[in-house]
């Protein structure tokens, strides 16, 4: 298809390109599990694991109101730590783009296209970074392209949310009302699993996908204290979604982010969609998802970012480039938001005694 012609030397997207940027970890270290197709889920993790002295899980830990028996953060040999998990769903992998050139920074000091980053080649001397370039390798593997960009609305659907037995599209967000979708689906697309699951509305309390659960679990062991789960939005402007069926906090926190990564984009001759804070007593819950479940498992703040892919539809249609530079500055802007943690959560902890 026309998408495919010209491809930058940086967009590495296909499970091959995850393989092997895997393959080549030295400064950090690499983890694995198999999804429901049994293909392999990597995690990269970058800096010296925390000691937080554990005495409890995290409910246990709110009830007696002491967090810190589930995670002590109050001691100087804490480092801040950043979690970044791209392709959920398989058909929206600008953010495996960007994480597999992270990782090829953090390895190397440079990115794909030979672009130097040389003040993050030594993050992991401060920072924790934990990384999961694509989390649905199953949908991944159903989108024969190492792009979307230029293609049809229409073949996007086809590809990302599948179709009915009936040959017609499950465009989003009709797709959700089935689930898990195999046994309703004609064309599996890539959003989601071998098992036809949608890992970003997996059900968080029963046996969940080992994809799921595999980044729950990394939640849990590495409490990072910020994750963002990449997302594609069509063409949609790019944008950190406001998380729902969460304390007031973390929205407060993704709004903050949200309005400075506006500014620092703007520096760069780029725009980004600051959304309002979202207060609702519907029930029942709106926008229970992966978002409230990670922040429920390890208390901490994570949220969406929606990319614009680039598709010919609409009047903002970004290229390769514009897509890759914007996850840039928002890894910019969450190592910077990490970075200056510790005072804001000293007068947290402050607060609650």
């Amino acid at each position: 298809m026309e998408q495919n012609k010209k491809i930058p030397v940086f967009w590495k997207s296909a499970l091959a390109d995850i393989e092997e940027t895997a393959s080549k970890v030295r400064k950090g270290n690499i983890r694995m599990i198999r999804s429901a197709g049994g293909r392999p889920v990597y995690f990269a993790q970058y800096g010296r694991k925390n000691d937080f002295r554990r005495t409890a899980n995290l409910s246990s830990a709110s009830g007696c109101g002491d967090i810190r028996c589930y995670a002590d953060k109050t001691g100087p040999d804490i480092r801040p730590g950043l979690f970044l998990v791209g392709a959920m769903h398989g058909a929206e992998f600008e953010g495996t783009v960007a994480l597999l050139n992270l990782i090829n920074i953090l390895e190397t000091g440079r990115d794909f296209a030979g672009d130097d980053y040389p003040e993050w080649k030594n993050l992991d001397e401060w920072l924790n970074i934990y990384i999961i370039p694509c989390l649905n390798p199953d949908g991944r593997a159903r989108v024969p392209f190492e792009s979307v960009c230029g293609m049809s609305f229409e073949d996007f659907r086809y590809y990302a949310q599948g179709t009915w037995k009936d040959g017609s599209l499950a465009g989003w967000p009709d797709c959700k009302k089935v689930h898990p979708i195999s046994d309703a689906a004609g064309h599996l697309g890539g959003y989601y699993n071998d098992d036809g699951i949608n890992i970003m509305h997996d059900d968080f309390f029963s046996p969940m996908a080992e994809e799921t659960r595999f980044l729950l679990d990394m939640a849990d062991e590495y409490v990072p204290d910020a994750t963002v789960l990449l997302h594609g939005g069509t063409n949609a402007p790019n944008m950190l979604l406001q998380p729902a069926c969460v304390p007031m906090y973390f929205k407060e926190e993704t709004r903050k982010i949200a309005l400075s990564l506006q500014k620092r984009c703007q520096k760069h001759g780029m725009s980004t969609l600051v959304k309002d804070i979202e207060i609702s007593d519907n029930m029942p819950p709106v926008k229970m998802n992966a978002v409230t479940a990670v922040t429920m498992k390890c208390g901490e703040l994570c949220m969406t970012y929606e990319s614009n892919q680039g598709l010919d539809r609409g009047e903002l249609i970004l290229t390769h480039e514009e897509i890759y530079k914007q996850h840039m500055l928002l890894f910019a802007e969450m190592i910077e938001y990490v970075r200056n943690l510790p005072e804001r959560r000293a007068v947290k902890i402050a607060a609650a005694k």
